[in-house]
């Protein structure tokens, strides 16, 4: 029997992995942005820092383990 709930979760944490892995800096400067909310420089001036780049890629390809994991539990593979 399929879990679908977990099998949904596991469908979106890969999904943000996978992008997490592909495009690094895209995603580090989205978060930048988020974080410089409220700040009063210009959106074209913020960038993102070596070190975030390769911590989001990190976290990405972490995030991928855990989606796959996710997604072999809701099937009863593991």
């Amino acid at each position: 029997m399929v879990n679908w709930g977990g099998l949904i979760l596991g469908v979106i944490v890969l999904g943000f992995g996978i992008r997490a892995v592909i495009w690094p800096y895209k995603v580090a400067k989205i978060s930048e942005r988020w974080d410089a909310i409220g700040s009063k420089r210009r959106r074209s001036e913020i960038e993102p820092k070596e070190w975030k780049v390769k911590f989001t890629r990190l976290w990405g390809g972490v995030s991928i383990g855990v989606g796959v994991l996710l997604l072999l539990m809701s099937i009863n593979y593991v």
